[in-house]
């Protein structure tokens, strides 16, 4: 996929000159980011561990690009595919392809990108998406320290947040998730947003002028 700075720059290459103003030229650009991103769709993976706000932060990207945010675990819950249903029924997981199934049908019903949060959570889901064709242009990943981890979850309270309890969540996050971050690293799609030390409405703020440059 080009990039968008890059789609950017040409058409500003191209533009015919002179630009009568900043004022025209930045509208110009905005036309054309808003045009590039109708036409491609934001195909957003949301990356974090416990605790990062992921679901927080996607309320806030899902109502300002008006795109689905596609969670499997609630959309497995809410499915009413009959093999879903029975699954859940007995108390079983549902395996892989059937949770890659859920959520191309939900990805079929956003024309304008989506939000995909808490998949893929290991080397074989993403493998799994990857051979599914499931679109990914955005990685955003949610760098939270351990200590902060730690206060968010306890402070709530939960009898299952103790910090002993938080230290092995995030141990298997590391384990199982960190693969998957190491393998976005580095590609142009991947960005790393500081989610701590700031209030949750200019984190989001944050994020979404990021997925927006």
């Amino acid at each position: 996929m080009r990039s968008l700075k890059g789609y950017i720059y040409e058409q500003i290459k191209n533009y015919p000159t002179p630009i009568a103003g900043c004022d025209e030229q930045f509208k110009y650009l905005l036309g054309e980011r808003q045009r590039l991103h109708e036409a491609e769709g934001i195909k957003l993976m949301l990356l974090g561990g416990p605790g990062s706000g992921k679901s927080t932060y996607s309320e806030y990207i899902s109502e300002h690009f008006d795109i689905p945010h596609i969670y499997p675990g609630d959309m497995l819950r809410k499915s009413d595919d009959p093999e879903v249903k029975a699954l859940l029924a007995k108390g079983e997981f549902a395996p892989l392809d059937v949770v890659v199934k859920i959520i191309k049908q939900e990805i079929a019903k956003a024309p304008n990108g989506y939000i995909l949060d808490g998949f893929p959570r290991n080397l074989e889901q993403l493998k799994e998406m990857h051979d599914a064709g499931i679109e990914i242009n955005r990685v955003i990943y949610l760098d939270v320290s351990d200590a902060e981890v730690i206060r968010r979850l306890t402070a709530r309270g939960r009898a299952d947040d103790t910090p002993e309890i938080v230290k092995n969540r995030l141990k298997v996050y590391q384990r199982e998730t960190g693969p998957v971050v190491d393998y976005y690293k580095g590609k142009k799609e991947f960005h790393s947003i500081n989610a701590e030390g700031d209030t949750a409405e200019n984190i989001a703020k944050k994020i979404i002028r990021d997925i927006e440059e």
